[in-house]
């Protein structure tokens, strides 16, 4: 593959795809590609695993100069403005190639700074990217998961001021973000440090004023259609960040007004975070504006004693309605169940004493103003209306019912077992086969070689 057309020392920065051997994909397909881990690292990419990123389809006209450009600055940047690009964004290593066409990039592989065990619901703990996807919820919700963060107020700020002060050194070299998304925002937690925060899908950004790909909006984290304004500026990425810090103080996924969340966001912010949702792009504050009010606010420790955060909603116990008494005589304990009442008239209590206690019924705390909560006791039993022979007769209806619908589910499924046998078993022609070749492809000669007939390996994930 020849060098990249550039000043001196830009060798290697364009990579035909058959050079990275065997990618084995690790995550499904998003709007633009694929991500995969390549069996082979070429040389020139430096130390460090890295990440192929496939294109769905063909970029547009130009898109590899624009790539290669971006690939190009980031190799001219000193020392020290390399490692915080590093930090803030998986930006682009090289540009893939598939042939003449730009199928992809190359990336440094993030994931482990930025993965977590999570403890999935089954118990098992599996690794997750951690985005700004996760923290958008109640603030316990990390601890429900094993990682021992709690989303206070101060964990808030401090994760908005990161993403501030990350999306301010784009714009300080001429990058816009674009499409400022929880999913393209990754999050990690230090022990005893400060939150970390990195950008991913860069090749998307907007560098110097030009495109490599096609703009994509995130749904509900785009520029309202009534502000009539392109979503490539450094307006509308101060509108979106506007977005994130409303939405992280709200602990809320789909706010866009402020009013109903105001009491959760400090009140020195409310004034910035007017200005950022408002139609007036000109007056939005930059996101160095954010960052210096942030700060004074993480320097001051006592947000979480003025923000507490909403409270989580408290549930309350309710017990279940009482049957109402009826004629003595007979009694039900549970639906189907018929209990003579005791002749004894003290034996009830003991009776009731030895029935499990009755179900309890959770309800949120806003609801039990309205139905105040009851202790919880073994029912007594009570006598109902019914006469013995009614409470039987529909017992017996009840257990129809349930036989019938069993036969006929039996019935159907024997069905379709049948019918799912009979599609699975080919058949084979009264030739023996012969012929057969010529309908299913070359060297296959019966219709049980098909499913194992090789077939060509085209590029994964990429349709040039």
């Amino acid at each position: 593959m020849s060098a990249v057309v550039g000043p001196a020392g830009l060798e290697r920065r364009v990579l035909g795809v058959e050079e990275f051997g065997e990618l084995v994909p690790i995550s499904r397909f998003g709007g633009q590609g694929r991500a995969y881990r390549p069996s082979v690292v070429p040389a020139g990419l430096g130390s460090g695993p890295v990440v192929v990123k496939l294109y769905r389809r063909s970029p547009p006209a130009g898109a590899d100069r624009v790539l290669v450009e971006m690939v190009a600055w980031s190799h001219l940047l000193d020392a020290d403005l390399r490692r915080a690009l590093d930090r803030t964004a998986a930006w682009p290593l090289a540009v893939v190639r598939h042939g003449s066409i730009a199928a992809g990039i190359v990336m440094r592989d993030v994931s482990g700074r930025f993965s977590a065990p999570f403890v999935m619901p089954s118990g098992r703990r599996e690794p997750v990217l951690l985005t700004l996807e996760h923290l958008l919820g109640s603030d316990s919700f990390l601890q429900t998961r094993g990682l021992g963060v709690r989303l206070d107020t101060f964990t808030r700020a401090e994760v908005a001021e990161r993403i501030c002060d990350a999306l301010a050194f784009l714009h300080r070299h001429a990058i816009v973000a674009s499409d400022i998304a929880p999913n393209n925002l990754l999050v990690a937690f230090g022990v005893g440090d400060e939150p970390e925060v990195c950008f991913i899908d860069c090749d998307s950004m907007v560098f110097h004023g030009r495109q490599a790909l096609v703009s994509v909006q995130t749904g509900d984290w785009d520029i309202p259609p009534a502000f009539g304004e392109p979503p490539s500026t450094r307006a509308a990425d101060a509108y979106k960040l506007g977005l994130v810090i409303l939405r992280l103080f709200a602990r809320s996924h789909d706010a866009r007004a402020a009013g109903p969340f105001m009491q959760h966001v400090p009140a020195e912010l409310r004034g910035l975070l007017a200005r950022a949702l408002a139609p007036d792009a000109v007056n939005r504050p930059p996101a160095g504006e954010w960052q210096r009010a942030l700060r004074g606010l993480l320097a001051e420790g006592r947000l979480n004693e003025r923000y507490p955060g909403p409270a989580p909603a408290r549930m309350v116990v309710r017990a279940a309605p009482r049957v109402a008494p009826a004629a003595p005589g007979v009694v039900r304990a549970a639906p189907g169940v018929v209990r003579a009442a005791p002749a004894v008239a003290g034996a009830a209590p003991a009776v009731g004493a030895a029935l499990p206690a009755a179900h309890s019924v959770a309800v949120p705390a806003a609801r039990s103003a309205a139905a105040p909560a009851r202790a919880v006791g073994p029912r007594p039993i009570v006598p109902t209306a019914w006469s013995g022979s009614q409470v039987s007769g529909a017992a017996w209806l009840r257990r129809a019912v349930a036989v019938a619908w069993v036969v006929a589910g039996a019935a159907v499924l024997v069905l379709l077992l049948s019918r799912l046998f009979a599609a699975a078993i080919p058949t084979v022609p009264s030739d023996g086969g012969a012929g057969v070749g010529s309908q299913l492809g070359p060297g296959v000669t019966s219709p049980y070689d098909y499913q194992y007939y090789p077939r060509s390996r085209a590029v994964p994930g990429f349709v040039p």
